[in-house]
Protein backbone atom coordinates (compact mmCIF):
# COMPACT_ATOMS: atom_id res chain seq x y z
CA UNK A 1 0.00 0.00 0.00
CA UNK A 2 2.72 2.16 -0.18
CA UNK A 3 2.08 4.07 -3.11
CA UNK A 4 -1.65 4.41 -2.32
CA UNK A 5 -3.23 7.78 -0.70
CA UNK A 6 -2.90 8.06 3.03
CA UNK A 7 -6.22 6.58 4.29
CA UNK A 8 -8.51 9.05 6.57
CA UNK A 9 -11.20 8.43 9.03
CA UNK A 10 -13.54 10.71 10.97
CA UNK A 11 -14.88 10.00 14.28
CA UNK A 12 -17.98 8.08 13.28
CA UNK A 13 -16.05 5.63 10.90
CA UNK A 14 -13.84 4.75 13.85
CA UNK A 15 -16.26 4.07 16.42
CA UNK A 16 -17.48 1.47 13.91
CA UNK A 17 -14.12 -0.09 14.03
CA UNK A 18 -13.42 0.14 17.46
CA UNK A 19 -14.19 -2.72 20.05
CA UNK A 20 -13.27 -3.22 23.93
CA UNK A 21 -12.51 -7.03 22.91
CA UNK A 22 -9.94 -6.24 20.93
CA UNK A 23 -8.51 -2.51 22.20
CA UNK A 24 -8.14 -3.61 25.63
CA UNK A 25 -5.49 -6.29 25.05
CA UNK A 26 -4.00 -4.15 22.65
CA UNK A 27 -3.51 -1.36 25.18
CA UNK A 28 -2.40 -3.51 28.07
CA UNK A 29 0.36 -4.73 25.08
CA UNK A 30 1.57 -1.29 24.40
CA UNK A 31 1.55 -0.27 28.29
CA UNK A 32 3.78 -3.87 28.65
CA UNK A 33 6.20 -2.70 25.96
CA UNK A 34 6.78 1.15 26.97
CA UNK A 35 7.92 -0.52 30.69
CA UNK A 36 10.21 -3.46 29.14
CA UNK A 37 13.65 -1.67 29.13
CA UNK A 38 15.56 -4.65 28.26
CA UNK A 39 13.84 -5.73 25.08
CA UNK A 40 11.73 -3.07 23.82
CA UNK A 41 13.48 -0.10 21.66
CA UNK A 42 10.66 2.45 22.97
CA UNK A 43 10.59 6.13 22.01
CA UNK A 44 7.70 8.52 23.80
CA UNK A 45 9.40 12.17 24.96
CA UNK A 46 6.97 14.43 27.16
CA UNK A 47 4.59 15.94 25.31
CA UNK A 48 5.02 19.43 24.21
CA UNK A 49 2.17 21.69 26.02
CA UNK A 50 1.45 24.81 24.34
CA UNK A 51 -1.20 27.16 26.44
CA UNK A 52 -3.83 29.24 25.05
CA UNK A 53 -4.42 31.44 27.84
CA UNK A 54 -6.79 33.85 25.28
CA UNK A 55 -8.79 30.70 24.45
CA UNK A 56 -8.77 29.19 28.08
CA UNK A 57 -7.32 26.23 26.30
CA UNK A 58 -3.93 24.59 25.40
CA UNK A 59 -2.45 22.54 22.87
CA UNK A 60 -0.83 19.00 23.05
CA UNK A 61 2.09 17.53 20.34
CA UNK A 62 3.04 13.68 21.39
CA UNK A 63 4.78 11.49 19.05
CA UNK A 64 6.12 8.06 19.88
CA UNK A 65 7.51 4.86 18.49
CA UNK A 66 7.75 1.44 19.76
CA UNK A 67 10.43 -1.12 17.61
CA UNK A 68 8.86 -4.06 19.11
CA UNK A 69 5.39 -3.43 18.32
CA UNK A 70 6.14 -1.82 14.80
CA UNK A 71 4.47 1.60 15.40
CA UNK A 72 5.06 4.61 14.88
CA UNK A 73 3.35 8.21 14.61
CA UNK A 74 2.06 11.27 17.03
CA UNK A 75 -0.65 13.12 18.21
CA UNK A 76 -2.00 16.67 18.11
CA UNK A 77 -4.59 17.62 20.67
CA UNK A 78 -6.36 20.79 21.69
CA UNK A 79 -8.19 20.97 25.12
CA UNK A 80 -10.56 23.67 25.65
CA UNK A 81 -12.63 23.74 28.98
CA UNK A 82 -15.12 26.20 27.68
CA UNK A 83 -16.30 24.13 24.64
CA UNK A 84 -18.70 22.34 26.99
CA UNK A 85 -20.55 25.62 26.94
CA UNK A 86 -20.75 25.51 23.16
CA UNK A 87 -22.59 22.20 23.36
CA UNK A 88 -18.84 21.15 21.46
CA UNK A 89 -16.61 18.23 22.38
CA UNK A 90 -13.98 19.70 24.63
CA UNK A 91 -10.72 17.89 23.50
CA UNK A 92 -10.17 17.54 19.83
CA UNK A 93 -7.12 16.33 17.86
CA UNK A 94 -5.39 14.37 14.84
CA UNK A 95 -3.65 11.03 14.98
CA UNK A 96 -1.04 10.23 12.44
CA UNK A 97 -0.13 6.51 11.59
CA UNK A 98 3.30 6.84 9.66
CA UNK A 99 5.20 3.76 8.23
CA UNK A 100 8.18 2.76 11.01
CA UNK A 101 10.18 1.93 8.26
CA UNK A 102 10.04 4.67 5.73
CA UNK A 103 8.26 7.42 7.67
CA UNK A 104 5.66 7.46 5.33
CA UNK A 105 2.37 8.32 6.12
CA UNK A 106 -0.22 5.75 6.04
CA UNK A 107 -3.36 7.05 7.76
CA UNK A 108 -4.96 10.40 9.36
CA UNK A 109 -7.70 9.87 12.04
CA UNK A 110 -9.65 11.90 13.83
CA UNK A 111 -8.43 11.52 17.60
CA UNK A 112 -12.01 12.34 19.82
CA UNK A 113 -13.54 8.35 19.42
CA UNK A 114 -9.55 7.12 19.67
CA UNK A 115 -9.22 9.46 22.98
CA UNK A 116 -11.93 8.20 24.88
CA UNK A 117 -11.67 4.50 24.06
CA UNK A 118 -7.88 3.85 24.96
CA UNK A 119 -8.18 6.24 28.20
CA UNK A 120 -11.01 3.92 29.13
CA UNK A 121 -9.50 0.66 28.04
CA UNK A 122 -6.18 2.04 29.91
CA UNK A 123 -8.21 2.44 33.22
CA UNK A 124 -9.88 -0.72 32.53
CA UNK A 125 -6.11 -2.56 32.28
CA UNK A 126 -4.73 -0.85 35.59
CA UNK A 127 -7.96 -1.87 37.57
CA UNK A 128 -7.44 -5.39 35.99
CA UNK A 129 -3.77 -5.33 37.40
CA UNK A 130 -4.46 -3.27 41.10
CA UNK A 131 -7.20 -3.99 42.08
CA UNK A 132 -8.13 -7.46 42.93
CA UNK A 133 -11.22 -7.28 45.78
CA UNK A 134 -14.62 -7.86 44.56
CA UNK A 135 -15.44 -5.32 41.11
CA UNK A 136 -19.38 -4.32 43.12
CA UNK A 137 -19.90 -0.85 43.09
CA UNK A 138 -17.99 1.32 40.24
CA UNK A 139 -18.23 5.31 41.11
CA UNK A 140 -17.56 7.62 37.72
CA UNK A 141 -17.11 11.33 38.51
CA UNK A 142 -17.88 13.32 35.42
CA UNK A 143 -20.54 12.81 32.68
CA UNK A 144 -18.87 14.10 29.81
CA UNK A 145 -16.95 11.66 26.76
CA UNK A 146 -14.72 10.17 29.33
CA UNK A 147 -17.51 9.42 31.71
CA UNK A 148 -19.31 7.49 29.46
CA UNK A 149 -16.07 5.61 27.86
CA UNK A 150 -15.36 4.57 31.19
CA UNK A 151 -18.80 3.46 32.14
CA UNK A 152 -18.69 1.10 28.94
CA UNK A 153 -15.40 0.40 29.49
CA UNK A 154 -15.42 -0.87 33.27
CA UNK A 155 -19.11 -2.74 32.56
CA UNK A 156 -17.83 -4.69 29.78
CA UNK A 157 -14.44 -5.75 31.47
CA UNK A 158 -15.95 -5.99 34.94
CA UNK A 159 -19.83 -6.34 34.64
CA UNK A 160 -20.11 -4.17 38.19
CA UNK A 161 -23.66 -5.12 39.90
CA UNK A 162 -23.80 -1.30 40.88
CA UNK A 163 -22.51 1.77 38.98
CA UNK A 164 -23.05 5.24 40.22
CA UNK A 165 -22.45 8.69 37.88
CA UNK A 166 -22.25 12.10 39.59
CA UNK A 167 -21.63 15.28 37.56
CA UNK A 168 -21.66 18.97 38.61
CA UNK A 169 -25.15 19.00 36.40
CA UNK A 170 -27.13 16.50 38.11
CA UNK A 171 -29.20 16.82 34.72
CA UNK A 172 -26.29 15.85 32.37
CA UNK A 173 -25.67 12.74 35.17
CA UNK A 174 -29.20 11.67 34.29
CA UNK A 175 -28.90 12.21 30.63
CA UNK A 176 -25.88 9.82 30.53
CA UNK A 177 -27.70 7.34 32.70
CA UNK A 178 -30.64 7.13 30.34
CA UNK A 179 -28.01 6.26 27.45
CA UNK A 180 -26.24 3.90 29.43
CA UNK A 181 -29.49 1.87 30.54
CA UNK A 182 -30.79 0.62 33.84
CA UNK A 183 -27.65 -0.65 34.98
CA UNK A 184 -26.19 3.28 35.77
CA UNK A 185 -27.31 4.97 38.27
CA UNK A 186 -26.97 9.07 38.60
CA UNK A 187 -25.88 11.04 41.73
CA UNK A 188 -25.95 14.25 43.54
CA UNK A 189 -23.98 14.19 46.11
CA UNK A 190 -20.31 13.10 45.48
CA UNK A 191 -20.24 11.99 48.80
CA UNK A 192 -22.88 9.31 48.50
CA UNK A 193 -21.68 8.23 45.16
CA UNK A 194 -17.79 7.33 46.13
CA UNK A 195 -18.79 5.52 49.78
CA UNK A 196 -18.52 1.96 49.51
CA UNK A 197 -17.48 2.05 45.64
CA UNK A 198 -14.52 -0.46 45.67
CA UNK A 199 -13.51 1.36 42.18
CA UNK A 200 -13.53 5.01 41.36
CA UNK A 201 -12.80 7.38 38.11
CA UNK A 202 -12.67 11.12 38.09
CA UNK A 203 -13.08 12.86 34.73
CA UNK A 204 -13.59 15.82 35.59
CA UNK A 205 -12.10 19.48 34.91
CA UNK A 206 -12.02 19.92 38.70
CA UNK A 207 -9.02 22.82 39.87
CA UNK A 208 -9.86 21.46 43.30
CA UNK A 209 -10.05 18.38 44.97
CA UNK A 210 -13.59 17.04 45.01
CA UNK A 211 -13.60 14.10 47.42
CA UNK A 212 -12.40 13.67 50.89
CA UNK A 213 -10.65 10.72 52.32
CA UNK A 214 -13.32 10.08 54.79
CA UNK A 215 -15.44 9.08 52.47
CA UNK A 216 -13.46 6.11 50.89
CA UNK A 217 -13.89 2.78 51.64
CA UNK A 218 -10.26 1.47 52.19
CA UNK A 219 -9.07 -0.39 49.76
CA UNK A 220 -10.91 1.48 46.68
CA UNK A 221 -8.48 1.96 43.90
CA UNK A 222 -9.16 5.11 42.05
CA UNK A 223 -8.19 5.81 37.96
CA UNK A 224 -7.75 9.54 38.48
CA UNK A 225 -8.31 10.88 34.95
CA UNK A 226 -9.30 14.44 35.10
CA UNK A 227 -6.94 17.40 34.16
CA UNK A 228 -7.18 20.69 34.73
CA UNK A 229 -4.00 23.20 35.63
CA UNK A 230 -2.59 19.73 36.58
CA UNK A 231 -3.68 16.02 35.99
CA UNK A 232 -3.84 15.64 39.79
CA UNK A 233 -6.20 18.29 41.22
CA UNK A 234 -9.40 15.84 41.91
CA UNK A 235 -7.71 14.02 44.46
CA UNK A 236 -6.93 15.59 48.09
CA UNK A 237 -3.27 15.51 48.95
CA UNK A 238 -4.17 13.03 51.71
CA UNK A 239 -5.60 10.58 49.55
CA UNK A 240 -2.14 10.17 47.20
CA UNK A 241 -0.27 10.56 50.60
CA UNK A 242 -2.38 7.17 52.05
CA UNK A 243 -2.17 5.40 48.39
CA UNK A 244 0.08 3.27 46.27
CA UNK A 245 0.47 5.85 43.35
CA UNK A 246 1.00 4.06 39.61
CA UNK A 247 1.38 6.16 35.92
CA UNK A 248 1.38 5.09 32.73
CA UNK A 249 5.06 6.47 31.95
CA UNK A 250 7.65 7.30 33.75
CA UNK A 251 9.26 10.37 31.79
CA UNK A 252 5.53 12.13 31.24
CA UNK A 253 5.04 11.25 34.96
CA UNK A 254 8.31 13.02 36.03
CA UNK A 255 7.22 15.96 33.97
CA UNK A 256 3.75 16.65 34.15
CA UNK A 257 3.68 15.32 38.13
CA UNK A 258 6.54 17.58 39.78
CA UNK A 259 4.15 19.52 41.83
CA UNK A 260 2.42 16.54 43.21
CA UNK A 261 6.51 14.74 43.72
CA UNK A 262 7.80 18.21 45.17
CA UNK A 263 4.86 17.51 47.87
CA UNK A 264 6.65 14.30 48.66
CA UNK A 265 4.33 12.00 46.69
CA UNK A 266 6.00 8.67 45.74
CA UNK A 267 5.27 7.40 42.58
CA UNK A 268 5.14 3.79 42.73
CA UNK A 269 6.19 2.14 39.40
CA UNK A 270 4.84 2.49 35.96
CA UNK A 271 1.73 -0.31 35.28
CA UNK A 272 3.85 -1.99 32.29
CA UNK A 273 5.45 -3.19 35.19
CA UNK A 274 3.19 -4.53 37.44
CA UNK A 275 1.55 -5.72 33.56
CA UNK A 276 4.77 -7.95 33.58
CA UNK A 277 4.68 -8.99 36.64
CA UNK A 278 8.44 -7.27 37.88
CA UNK A 279 7.00 -4.99 40.29
CA UNK A 280 3.84 -5.87 42.84
CA UNK A 281 2.04 -3.25 44.58
CA UNK A 282 2.90 -3.46 48.65
CA UNK A 283 -0.39 -3.78 49.47
CA UNK A 284 0.41 -1.03 52.91
CA UNK A 285 -1.82 1.81 51.46
CA UNK A 286 -5.19 2.48 52.22
CA UNK A 287 -5.91 3.29 48.39
CA UNK A 288 -4.08 2.67 45.37
CA UNK A 289 -4.17 5.20 42.55
CA UNK A 290 -3.82 4.84 38.51
CA UNK A 291 -2.77 8.25 37.09
CA UNK A 292 -3.40 8.61 34.14
CA UNK A 293 -1.74 10.75 31.88
CA UNK A 294 -2.51 9.64 28.53
CA UNK A 295 0.63 7.87 26.25
CA UNK A 296 0.60 8.88 22.33
CA UNK A 297 1.59 5.12 22.22
CA UNK A 298 -1.91 4.39 22.94
CA UNK A 299 -3.30 6.29 19.92
CA UNK A 300 -0.67 5.02 17.79
CA UNK A 301 -1.29 1.29 18.86
CA UNK A 302 -5.20 1.94 18.23
CA UNK A 303 -4.44 3.83 14.76
CA UNK A 304 -3.02 0.72 13.75
CA UNK A 305 -5.21 -1.70 14.90
CA UNK A 306 -8.07 0.06 12.72
CA UNK A 307 -5.74 0.54 10.35
CA UNK A 308 -4.85 -3.54 10.13
CA UNK A 309 -8.42 -3.93 9.68
CA UNK A 310 -9.20 -1.25 7.28
CA UNK A 311 -6.65 -2.81 5.20
CA UNK A 312 -8.04 -6.36 5.54
CA UNK A 313 -11.32 -5.48 4.53
CA UNK A 314 -9.52 -3.92 1.18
Amino acid sequence: MGDENPIYLNDSAIKKLLSWDTLIPTVENVLSAISNKDESESIQPPRLLMPIPSRHGVMLCMPSFCGSQNIFGFKVVSSFPKNIERGLPSINGLITLLDSETGRVKMMLEANEITAWRTAAASAVATKHMYKGEKKVLAILGAGVQGKSHALAMQHLFQFSEVRIWNRTFERAKVLCAELGNWAKPFESIELCVQGANVIVTTTYASESIIDMAWLQTGAHINAVGANRNHYSELPLDVYKHSTVVVDAWDSARNELRGLIDSGIELFCELGELIREVKRLPGTSKFTIFQSLGMSLEDIATAKLIYNQVSKAK
